[in-house]
């Protein structure tokens, strides 16, 4: 705890500020998004930040949701309601730090840790992120943009010294995935931020984790268990904190679209990875929030599994429409977690002969491969609607892991808001830097365009 208390001492020093990585050229005053607070100033000369102190619920912890840009929070979530007050300050003080005009040093350092396992950040500060992803910067780009914004989110806390990052790559043994939280705990980090792909397996790695001082925050909805799902962490209680959606809420969401759409027919369903908590939570309310005449081809066995995995791998996902569209060639709708993937699924369309009417699909990411596909087919009777990518998350797990660290009262389950949206032509932008990066990430174009390159 050495590092926490010397940590503590220098924010307390320094009055409380709020850090953020700015440019000394961006304008600064930031309009308040559903708050009572005063947003912080804040400029960068020659790689240094100066800010003024927060105000409001957080400032005694240097963090400020005042300085939220509302653009921004749209930009991420849509027109969302708020969620619980708790969790909207933390959301609002997270995105408060996502700067879209960075300077080229941190630009830079963003992409030296972003391309290392392990990376000096610069400010000298004593404190190790962990972070601990089961896919990886190389499986898909989600993974990778998610990876990057937690990242972003890192340097603009001078306290975070160094970035240790470990990568599962959907390993299919839980041991892989458990031995890189173990990893961590032996590097020494203060906290450890990531996706625990195998649910329920990673349980043990977590809860020694915990035990050893260091706070575990999972994004994306990744609960270590559902509750009441046996073997499964307490968010809050075994761990730190998971950050995501109310699962059941968009499950029912995914529901009344299939529901509103297809009226009566078939419908097919896909997922991530065995056993995570992501897909087990929506496909279990999706499903039993299907209208009567809306019948599901592949059901899932029970309550405690999910059906279609397809790994988030868009061949595997490609493999799992082609086999069901050859036995249900009649399918109305899709419901899936991943943009992406089911734009190389529809590949299975045209294999088949089957033309693509009468079809809807629900989904949460918005990767816009698959828009622009449905833009390009112009098929009036071929309808989608998305939530959001959901990348940003990431971000908010390292705050909550900096606040948690200061002893803040951080909720067991951060509740981000979300919003189902009807996909137009104007979502798919022919000059987006990659058209297979969520259009609700905060990653600023100039780090895109060093990650993936233009289309």
């Amino acid at each position: 705890m050495n590092r926490l208390t010397r940590m503590i001492g220098v924010m307390a020093v320094l009055a409380m500020i709020a850090v953020a990585c700015g440019d000394d050229d961006a304008a600064t005053t930031t309009t308040a998004v559903a708050t009572t607070t005063t947003a912080a100033a804040t400029t960068t000369t020659g790689g240094e930040t100066t800010t003024t102190a927060a105000a409001g619920p957080l400032a005694e912890y240097g963090e400020d949701p005042g300085a939220a840009d509302e653009g921004l929070v749209t930009k991420a979530l849509g027109p969302v309601d708020p969620s619980d007050e708790d969790s909207w300050n933390i959301i609002l003080a997270s995105i408060a730090r996502a700067h879209q005009d960075l300077d080229q040093a941190t630009i830079d350092k963003a992409m030296e840790c972003w391309s290392n396992a392990d990376c000096e950040t610069g400010t000298g500060g004593e404190m190790v992120m962990g972070y601990a992803d089961g896919g990886g910067d190389t499986v898909n780009v989600w993974r990778g943009v998610s990876h990057m914004e937690a990242i972003l989110q890192a340097l603009t806390y001078p306290e975070i010294g160094r970035i240790v990052s470990t990568a599962a790559n959907f390993d299919f043994d839980p041991e892989v995935h458990a031995n890189h939280v173990r990893f961590l705990v032996q590097a020494g980090v203060d906290f450890i931020v990531g996706y625990p792909d195998v649910g329920v397996a990673l349980a043990a790695a977590v809860t020694e984790a915990e035990a050893a001082g260091i706070p575990y925050l999972s994004f994306s909805a990744g609960y270590v268990g559902l509750p009441g799902q046996e073997g499964a962490l307490i968010p809050g209680t075994d761990y730190t904190s998971v950050i995501g959606e109310d699962l059941c809420a968009l499950g029912e969401s995914f529901a009344d679209v299939l529901n509103d759409g297809v009226g009566a027919g078939t419908v097919g369903m896909l997922g991530g990875t065995p056993g995570n908590a992501l897909t087990l939570g929506w496909q279990r309310c999706t499903t039993a929030g299907l209208a009567d005449g809306v019948d599901l081809v592949n059901p899932p066995a029970n309550e405690n599994s999910t059906t279609g995995d397809t790994y988030w791998v868009n061949s595997f996902a490609l493999e799992a429409v082609r086999g069901l569209l050859t036995t249900n060639p009649d399918i109305m709708g899709w419901v899936y977690e991943y943009s992406d993937g089911l734009y190389t699924a529809l590949q299975a369309y045209d294999e088949l002969a089957i033309p693509v009417q009468n079809l809807t699909v629900a989904l949460r990411t918005d990767e816009q491969t698959l828009f622009c596909d449905w833009a390009d087919r112009n098929e009036p009777t071929y309808n989608i609607w998305y939530s959001a990518g959901g990348n940003f998350q990431s971000r908010v797990a390292v705050t909550a892991a900096m606040l948690a660290l200061q002893g803040a009262d951080v909720p067991g389950q951060i509740v981000v808001p979300h919003v189902m949206r009807q996909v137009t032509a104007a979502d798919c932008n022919p000059d987006r830097v990659n058209a297979v990066v969520s259009g609700t990430s905060l990653v600023p174009d100039a780090v895109l365009a060093l990650m993936y390159g233009s289309n």
